[in-house]
């Protein structure tokens, strides 16, 4: 058997298929070559990362606003650059607020609650999601 690629070779003595049947030898090649392709393409994934240098007192400045928004400050800066183009960040709490309601209201409905029970909390979920896209612009 003739491999050109020491990686592949490396691979198939670990599966421990190099003095295997063909067929054996064949898998291992297909599972390798899946395996580079994620690999690869993992590699390839484009980079989505801003990084920027802010001097000790303009950082403790965007900490103290952050506080102030009760938010991380990596949350409120990419806040603040986002809501500058134009595209408002989501309120997490309150999509959570209405995402436990939903939830809640699946379970009761999975343990055969009555619809009395169930109703109020899919009213719940459906008032916090309407009052969230009426604050949108």
């Amino acid at each position: 058997m003739k491999i050109r690629s020491r990686p592949l070779f490396d691979y198939l003595i670990e599966a421990d298929v190099i003095n295997g049947t063909p067929e054996q030898i064949a898998y291992a090649k297909k599972a390798y070559r899946k395996q580079y392709k994620r690999n690869w393409k993992l590699r390839k994934r484009p980079v989505k990362e801003i990084r920027f240098t802010v001097t000790l007192k303009q950082f403790t400045a965007l900490k103290t606003k952050a506080q102030a928004a009760d938010m991380p400050h990596t949350s409120y800066v990419r806040h603040i650059a986002l809501s500058s183009i134009g595209q408002p960040m989501p309120e997490t709490d309150v999509l959570l607020a209405a995402l436990q309601s939903i939830s809640m209201a699946s379970i009761a409905i999975s343990r055969n609650k009555p619809v009395a029970d169930v109703t109020p909390l899919i009213e719940a979920a459906e008032n916090i999601i309407l009052k969230y896209l009426k604050a949108q612009p």
